[in-house]
């Protein structure tokens, strides 16, 4: 969005809008008497010529920083800053961001497994996986502390492999997202 300046005043109106108020500066100061015509018709000069020059300055173009194209991966440097900023909140919780990111985690994980927390049955499923109090703390909407964050990366982390850990009566997944490693 570029700045836009007001259009400049035509000489016309400009007369208008200095001169005249000027004639009356004049007629106002010479027939109170309080200075003698010469004197009052120069003051006036000076300040209508001030005036007319402070309107014909030109206040230069604003620079503008140009746009910074970014370009932005998932796990990159600014995702990491931001993450760090924004994980402990004023009260010293866990902020919402960190809490979104780690209940994506924990959902991944869990949908190779073949468990899915919003399904029914789901979280009785992932309670035998990573135990009640981790999915209690997964499913509920609530300030997290950060050794509650801290069990739950531990509980995904020690969770076993994916063929070996199905839900009986669960298909497991066999597509793994593309760059991720096979545990």
């Amino acid at each position: 969005m570029t700045p836009t300046r007001p259009p400049r005043p035509s000489p016309q109106r400009a007369l208008l809008t200095v001169g005249l108020p000027a004639l009356a500066a004049w007629a106002a100061l010479t027939l109170a008497g309080v200075l003698d015509p010469l004197h009052a018709a120069l003051l006036v000069v000076v300040v209508a010529t001030a005036v007319a020059l402070w309107r014909r300055l030109d206040d230069g173009e604003e620079a503008l920083w140009p746009d910074v194209v970014q370009d932005r991966r998932e796990g990159a440097r600014n995702d990491v800053s931001e993450l760090g900023w924004a994980t402990f909140t004023r009260s010293g919780a866990v902020g919402d961001r960190v809490l979104r990111r780690v209940r994506d985690l924990a959902a991944a994980r869990l949908a190779e497994r073949g468990v899915d927390l919003a399904a029914p049955g789901g979280p009785e499923a992932a309670a035998r996986l990573l135990g009640h109090d981790v999915v209690d703390g997964l499913v509920a909407r609530r300030p997290v502390s950060r050794t509650e964050v801290h069990r739950w990366l531990d509980a995904l982390d020690t969770l076993p492999a994916a063929s070996s850990s199905a839900v009986p009566g669960t298909a497991p997944t066999t597509d793994r997202p593309e760059g991720r490693p096979q545990r």
